[in-house]
């Protein structure tokens, strides 16, 4: 299967055009590009050792929250993450990604739970590396895709998986109250210290090597 090559240096930007794949999800006709968690993240971290937007994913390009508020409203734009679905690409760059052979270590589905935005909320990392900041990712199956009946199932744990989805940078985790240090918890837990996810997360399977 094709890879995405990444220039030593230049975490997230491919030095060659990536490879496009097939869409498992048959609402979705564009084609994903070929994708890894360090091609996503880059090697770039800040002081607390999470990966940084402006060294990931073609320096930083990524699906995002464009809302402009005025006195707690909306004024205008979209949280491209919540729309069914998002485009493909952004800012001429593709935003559309396939990650193959993750396992997911931690989810939580809030389908059905009042007050929440029906997310199943999951951590994966990189089969057989050690996990770290670097080697693992924040990923979200969208409650309005399952609205929808977009959505895949969620994901099995510890068993590895490839998945589909949009590269987003989630600006709210730089703040939030949540556990973002994922080390404490053997990177199982948290945001791992950056904004970079996958969400929405459009198709799964099981891995195939």
């Amino acid at each position: 299967m094709a890879v995405v090559a990444v220039m030593a240096g230049c975490g997230g930007v491919p030095s060659a055009e990536p490879s496009q794949a097939i869409s498992w999800n048959k609402h979705v006709t564009a084609r994903p590009v070929y994708a890894t968690i360090p091609e996503i993240l880059g090697t770039t971290v800040d002081a607390l050792g999470g990966a940084t937007r402006s060294g990931g994913w073609y320096s930083g390009v990524s699906l995002a929250d464009q809302r402009q508020w005025v006195n707690k409203k909306v004024v205008s734009g979209a949280d491209q993450r919540r729309l069914v679905p998002p485009p493909a690409t952004w800012q001429g760059v593709p935003v559309f990604v396939e990650v193959d052979d993750v396992e997911a270590v931690w989810m939580v589905d809030n389908g059905g739970v009042p007050g929440t935005d029906q997310d199943t909320s999951a951590n994966v990392c990189m089969v057989g590396q050690p996990r770290s900041n670097l080697t693992c990712i924040h990923i979200e199956i969208d409650g309005r895709w399952k609205a929808r009946g977009w959505a895949p199932p969620d994901f099995p744990m510890r068993v590895p998986i490839d998945i589909q989805g949009y590269v987003y940078w989630d600006n709210p985790h730089e703040s939030e109250g949540d556990p973002e240090d994922s080390a404490p918890s053997n990177y199982i837990l948290g945001h791992y210290e950056t904004g970079w996810e996958v969400h929405p997360v459009s198709a799964w399977r099981l891995h195939r090597g």
